[in-house]
């Protein structure tokens, strides 16, 4: 090993300095190759362990991850903690495990150990943390909300019932970017504090945002149904009309026309009064159901008239009566009843809230269409959306054939390709540069290790040539005179040139005295 360091520090000082430099230089850019081909080989894939985090849990968590020696990254100013992809699963059960993903609050889990001479305030203001705790951690498990803080107010219970208090509730809630929570949302959140509380009236619960806006106000929270939600219920079900109306439309259109060459906008008149109609007929001519008849008939008998101042059936001597002047009459009569059962239909209708009143529609068209093709995709968009012209629905409907402006979206769509370039052309030159230098470096390594082995095999034949020489000019030197002839001295600096040659330039010496032996 000496022997080894000894020839490798006499090559070194016999090196002119260009080479020396070119050495130096060979040997960084190998370095670097070699330090930037082990971080690529060890390049670790981070993955997302827990996001959206608060201060004081990304510390628990981060603490956590230095005891179990585990490399990790933040990301999103600290909210993020990034460990390597193949631990992200096994460390979220053992984070699980020590009870790290409940959030920054304590839980009913405060209860798991009892303290011996707690007061009866502890106790109810460790519930109230507790209980605010739970809410807060079923709040943010909805998708748009990121962070939340639930305050209660629990008044004391009271021995009255009529100087009891209801209790009151504030939800503040930081909403993820670009996030909203719609009115139904809303409203889950008020039910679910209010069932979650004894004695708290859902009107009692008030939701606001981190930025200020009051999101329970118009929250119909009574069961009846307020004015302003009714309104905006309907609203939405007449948008929600009218999209699907468009949507159809435009795309019937794009069949025919292709992407990008039409426009249909659709606005819908609903009535949302609810009628009910009944309407009652009777048949004619009616069903017998019962006949009575009833017939009459009485006769009676009378005498002619009797003259004055004589008594009826009585001659005018006083005498019998006059048989053959007497006279008798019948009668009769017939009475018909009968009962007749009206034949009756009954019908009741129910107009359900949302009936069309009427359409009105508005197509554009790109490009300059021929009358005859307007007039077929007008029939074709009124079929669509069941257009009707008549007493009861008066719908419109428009349809009108303008070349569009398309500049701006080729413009958008050039900027767009040209970007998309120019990331897939630095991403290339990235990925070629990475090649190459772990190329070059792979090269000048094997260059500088090709080298090194031919000059250690020179040096080595230079030494046993200079050991050769001074053997051959030892003797010249020990016989010499003290005072050297000309000739002498000339040949005695001969012999010093030809060893400081076989000093400096090993190789040439040695490639002359395999010359000069071949030759012999």
């Amino acid at each position: 090993m000496a022997n080894l360091w000894g020839g490798v520090s006499q090559w070194w000082s016999a090196l002119p300095g260009n080479r020396k430099s070119m050495y130096v230089v060979m040997a960084a850019a190998i370095v670097a190759a070699g330090f930037f081909f082990v971080q690529w080989m060890g390049k670790v894939a981070y993955t997302p362990l827990f996001t959206r985090l608060e201060p004081r849990e990304a510390n628990q968590i981060v603490e956590r991850l230095k005891e179990l020696n585990v490399r990790y990254q933040l990301a999103d100013q600290g909210a993020t903690v990034l460990v390597p992809q193949e631990m992200v699963y096994e460390l979220r059960m053992q984070m699980a495990g020590s009870g790290m993903l409940v959030g920054g609050g304590v839980g009913f889990e405060i209860f798991d150990q009892s303290k011996l001479g707690m007061t009866d305030f502890e106790r109810r203001m460790d519930h109230l943390r507790a209980l605010q705790e739970e809410l807060r951690r079923t709040i943010v498990q909805l998708e748009a909300v990121e962070q939340a803080r639930v305050h209660l107010v629990l008044p004391e219970p009271s021995v009255f019932i009529r100087d009891e208090r209801p209790a009151s509730a504030s939800v503040t809630l930081k909403l993820g970017p670009l996030a909203k929570l719609t009115q139904e949302q809303v409203k889950a959140i008020v039910y679910l504090v209010a069932s979650g509380v004894e004695n708290l009236p859902p009107e009692n619960v008030k939701v606001i945002d981190t930025g200020g806006n009051i999101l329970s106000d118009g929250i119909e929270v009574l069961g009846s149904g307020s004015i302003t939600q009714q309104r905006a219920a309907q609203q939405e079900l007449k948008k929600e009309f009218e999209r699907d109306l468009e949507r159809r439309v435009q795309g019937m259109l794009e069949r025919i026309l292709g992407p990008g060459r039409s426009v249909a906008m659709v606005t819908a008149d609903l009535d949302f009064n609810s009628r009910e109609v009944t309407r009652i007929e009777y048949a004619n001519p009616g069903v017998l159901r019962s006949e009575q008849v009833r017939e009459e008939e009485s006769s009676s008998t009378g005498g002619a008239p009797v003259p004055a101042g004589f008594e009826p059936n009585t001659t005018a001597g006083g005498g019998y009566p006059l048989l053959e002047n007497q006279t008798s009459s019948t009668q009769s009569r017939t009475e018909t009843e009968r009962v007749f059962e009206i034949g009756q239909t009954q019908e009741r209708v129910l107009h359900a809230p949302g009936r069309v009143k009427s359409l009105s529609t508005a197509v554009v068209l790109d490009g300059e269409l021929t009358p005859e093709k307007v007039a077929e995709i007008r029939n074709i968009v009124a079929a669509a959306i069941g257009f009707q012209d008549n007493q009861e629905r008066q719908d419109r409907i428009e349809v009108s054939s303008l070349a569009f402006n398309t500049a701006y979206l080729a413009e958008a769509e050039n900027e767009m390709a040209a970007l998309a370039a120019a990331r897939a052309r630095e991403e290339q030159i990235r990925q070629w540069v990475t090649w190459g230098i772990q190329g070059l470096g792979i090269i000048l390594a094997f260059i500088l290790a090709l080298i090194f082995l031919r000059r250690l095999s020179q040096l080595s034949s230079g030494r046993m040539v200079a050991a050769t020489l001074d053997e051959q000019v030892r003797p010249i030197a020990t016989y010499a005179p003290p005072t050297l002839s000309p000739e002498e001295a000339q040949k005695r600096g001969k012999q010093e040139q030809v060893r400081k040659l076989a000093r400096e330039k090993p190789d040439e010496v040695a490639h002359l005295m395999k010359t000069w032996i071949t030759e012999d």
